[in-house]
């Protein structure tokens, strides 16, 4: 369903994986990758977006590399925060303006400029970075199992209602930091719904992870996310 994507937007080179959806036009949603890298079950994530009627742009903040052990996969996003943040954020900034042009066949398409982000870990943790950092052109953002205390997020510049999925067990993200998170969105006023499976860990909602998917948890916040991403951005 979905094909490779590689372009150039104001001197910002950005590869990708786009799914596109088999009607006319609808509303795109931005992936962001685990700390695995774009990996398959990214693409399939996108996907599956593109069979609820979304475009998805599933965006390679790597640039072409994944890991495939918690060691690499940790020095590639430690990388990516402490080393290459404001590459990335340049690379978000041509994705949302590249969707934008007139000349690329998605005008008309992408419905009403609408455009949510979602992410996994990694891409939780820069679900809410750039949903901060882009408040004007993001209208849902649906950070899973971010991780609160690897970057700064100000959460007073957020302007898209969220649905946050945290789970119960995660040895990644404390509750503690949930719940700032919780007091923090409560501070500024953010329209903030937050999801809290308790019982597993982070990433059950990766069903290529036998170790941590929880098959029950994963169709129920799944169905939530579209309905989430449907009400706000159709």
């Amino acid at each position: 369903m979905g094909r490779e994507l590689k372009f150039t937007k104001d001197g910002v080179e950005v590869r990708g994986y786009l799914a596109e959806p088999e009607l006319v036009k609808g509303p795109l949603v931005i992936v962001i990758h685990e700390w695995w890298g774009l990996v398959p079950h990214i693409k399939d994530v996108c996907d599956r977006y593109a069979h609820e009627g979304f475009f998805a742009f599933g965006i390679d903040l790597y640039r072409g590399k994944t890991a495939d052990n918690p060691e690499d996969a940790g020095k590639l996003m430690q990388e990516l925060f402490k080393e290459r943040l404001s590459e990335a954020s340049a690379m978000v900034k041509a994705s949302l303006d590249y969707f934008k042009e007139n000349d690329i066949g998605f005008v008309g398409r992408v419905q009403d400029y609408r455009i949510g982000m979602t992410g996994f870990c990694c891409g939780g943790t820069c679900t809410w970075y750039f949903g901060a950092q882009f408040p004007e052109d993001f209208h849902a953002l649906a950070p899973y199992y971010g991780l609160y205390s690897i970057v700064p997020i100000d959460f007073s510049k957020i302007k898209a209602p969220v649905l946050a999925v945290h789970a119960g067990k995660d040895a990644f993200v404390p509750l503690s930091d949930v719940l700032n998170a919780i007091e923090e969105c409560n501070k500024h006023n953010v329209k903030a719904q937050f999801l809290i499976y308790c019982g597993v860990d982070h990433a059950f909602f990766n069903d290529t992870r036998p170790e941590v998917y929880n098959e029950e948890y994963a169709v129920d916040v799944w169905l939530k996310t579209v309905e989430f991403m449907k009400r706000h951005l159709t």
